[in-house]
């Protein structure tokens, strides 16, 4: 094993050193950290592997992109940001690994910022044994002896013979202090990544709930009214549930799952001493809105959420008059992906795209932050980014300095299982 004498990283150089990083990986790779993902490991296991055979000059965005996650060769990275944002995770979830005590002493396999290329420190355990050896070569030197090849001072101790016994339990003691030396090493520089990136998280955090929070007066909560929907929708003959969209048009039908985010930004606002005031799309006006900050939930069904949006970069958009519906990238208007079909007939829906943004009215300067995706999950998944530090700090990678003020659109996707959305994935941003 051969050490790099000016950062501390080691060079894997031979078959063992390698066999010995792989094990570490597939360690990772087990973990719950990485497990219930594919984008994660796919990333890193390609990322070491091609480390540990010297190809690093492979390791640029656009060759990630299309090697690991399949983009064709002209993709454009500045618009399809994957290979960044799962750098990002990536780097979190390692640092988290790392973080918990069962696995700080072991070899670290690192990514930094701003590179693709791995990095390896030896685990501390071969550091120990490494110094141990180290120490225990220094042997005592024997007496020296006489004429007749008798120790000096005949069967009597001599002073010096007791300084050199007493130089092995020294010798240990020497060895144990400088083990949980660097053990205890190993623990702060865990956690103070843990500290940097709780640091992180709650920075991103406060700069994008900080004009919500701080805009004088109540925050009002505004939830997509069904229906209105419904009441656009053509009569149904009798006998097919003709009842049922009667009911409906009665007014004042909320959908379960923006009732959940709804819970979700109620209690986020109770634990900063935040008031609200809670209102239907069907019912809030733009004085309304003009009054304080406002909170837009649901999408396609809240009125407010479909005009705040329609002149953003991102925003909803039905396709050719059927039953499915995208989130469009106004400078790329012909981009597919980023839809889901909600027809009745369209079977289980295996992801939903939400939309999260913070615009400044032109006008008032009021805040407007809404909440909204294609389907219910979609919304679901886009409150749950919004309350969860970790979550909001993916969006310091790629934002300006000082982004409080700042309008900024991000676009998420969510895996649906059993019709409960998952971990919201970012995708896109922008910030102006």
């Amino acid at each position: 094993m051969e050490a790099d004498q000016h950062s501390g990283d080691w060079v894997p150089t031979t078959q063992a050193d390698r066999q010995t990083v792989n094990g570490q990986l597939e360690r990772m790779l087990e973990s719950p950290l990485f497990r219930n993902s594919k984008r994660y490991p796919n990333l890193l296991r390609y990322l070491v592997e091609q480390t540990l055979e010297g190809r690093e000059e492979l390791l640029k965005e656009r060759l990630l992109g299309m090697e690991v996650f399949h983009r064709p060769a002209d993709y454009d990275t500045n618009q399809d940001t994957v290979v960044r944002l799962t750098a990002g995770e990536v780097r979190k979830r390692i640092a988290q690994y790392y973080h918990q005590p069962e696995h700080a002493a072991e070899l670290q396999i690192d990514l930094r910022p701003g590179s693709y290329v791995p990095v390896f420190r030896r685990a501390a355990s071969e550091t120990r044994s490494g110094g141990a050896q180290a120490l225990s070569s220094e042997a005592a030197p024997a007496p020296q002896a006489g004429a007749e090849g008798i120790p000096r001072g005949g069967g009597a101790e001599s002073p010096g013979a007791s300084a050199d016994a007493a130089k092995g339990p020294a010798a240990k003691g020497l060895r144990r202090g400088l083990a949980a030396l660097a053990a205890a090493a190993i623990v702060a520089l865990g956690a103070f990544l843990w500290w940097q990136s709780s640091q992180a998280a709650q920075a991103a955090d406060r700069q994008l709930w900080a004009p919500i929070l701080s805009e004088p007066g109540q925050v009002r909560l505004v939830l997509a009214d069904l229906s209105a929907t419904v009441s656009q929708a053509p009569e149904l003959p009798a006998g097919q549930n003709g009842g049922l969209t009667a009911l409906l048009r009665m007014g004042e039908i909320v959908n379960y799952r923006d009732i959940l985010a709804q819970s979700g930004i109620v209690a986020f606002l109770a634990q900063h001493n935040k008031s609200y005031a809670l209102a239907l799309s069907t019912q809030a006006t733009y004085p309304d809105l003009q009054r304080g900050a406002s909170v837009l939930i649901g999408g396609l069904d809240n009125v407010w959420t479909m005009r705040v949006t329609e002149p953003l970069r991102y925003h909803f958009v039905q396709l050719a008059k059927s039953n499915v519906y995208a989130i469009e990238d106004r400078r790329n208007p012909g981009k597919e992906g980023w839809h889901v079909d909600l027809s009745p007939t369209s079977g289980n829906v295996n992801e939903d795209y939400a939309l999260v943004a913070r615009i400044f009215d032109q006008t008032t300067g009021r805040p407007v932050l809404v909440v909204a995706g294609l389907g219910a999950n979609g919304t679901a998944a886009a409150a749950q980014f919004l309350l969860d530090p970790a979550r909001t700090a993916e969006l310091t990678a790629h934002a300006p300095r000082n982004w409080e003020r700042l309008n900024m659109e991000a676009v998420l996707r969510t895996q649906i299982l059993d019709n409960h959305a998952g971990p919201p994935r970012l995708v896109a941003c922008v910030f102006w």
